[in-house]
């Protein structure tokens, strides 16, 4: 499944690129925009004819039941589900504070950060990989990001994400950083392929 989501990713870079003037903006205003981000995914993954559902209500223990951001379907057999979640980063300063990948992988109760939507996805318990799908505006560098993501598995030990993209990948306006995520104990022996 994470080849999958990786080709997909890809070609979802590729359509963002048409949106340069609003990635700039968003930076330079200093603002997240999940909804718009949001908005261009789904019309992206109407072109792709995927199946895909928004906002899947799921349950996630017990009477419990949270909104995941998306469902994806890869094919009709029911076999190739993942469920995503969606964040918009900002990199850079924001009302005068310093946001870089460090603080977005180690604060551990902010909705805008990894490990509330690591510890919602892995609560799942439905079948399907899990995944984050994160628009940073700007770019950070592949080792912030790389260094980012072994803090967060290194801090919250009994969780892990594993990254799938690469920064050096993608123009200096934008980055979409695809996280794996998995059990602490399913993540032995697992490459890094962000690297």
């Amino acid at each position: 499944m994470c080849e999958k989501m990786k080709d997909l990713v890809s070609k979802l870079a590729e359509y963002l690129r048409r949106s340069e003037q609003q990635l700039r903006c968003f930076h330079t205003c200093e603002s997240q925009v999940e909804g718009w981000f949001k908005g261009e995914l789904l019309c992206f993954l109407d072109q792709e004819k995927l199946a895909f559902k928004r906002e899947k209500l799921v349950d996630v223990g017990g009477r419990r039941r949270r909104r995941i951001d998306i469902w994806l379907q890869f094919d009709n057999s029911g076999s190739s589900i993942s469920w995503v979640e969606l964040k918009h980063w900002h990199i850079g300063y924001q009302n005068g504070n310093p946001y870089g990948c460090d603080w977005y992988f180690k604060t551990a109760k902010h909705s805008s950060c990894v490990k509330p939507d690591v510890e919602k996805l892995l609560r799942i318990s439905e079948d399907g990989d899990k995944f984050m799908l994160v628009l940073l505006t700007k770019k950070p560098s592949s080792e912030e990001w790389n260094s980012g993501v072994e803090k967060f598995n290194t801090k919250f030990s009994q969780l892990f994400v594993r990254s799938l993209t690469n920064p050096s990948d993608y123009p200096d306006f934008f980055f979409l950083g695809l996280l794996h995520v998995c059990p602490k104990e399913s993540s032995t022996d697992v490459p890094r392929e962000g690297a």
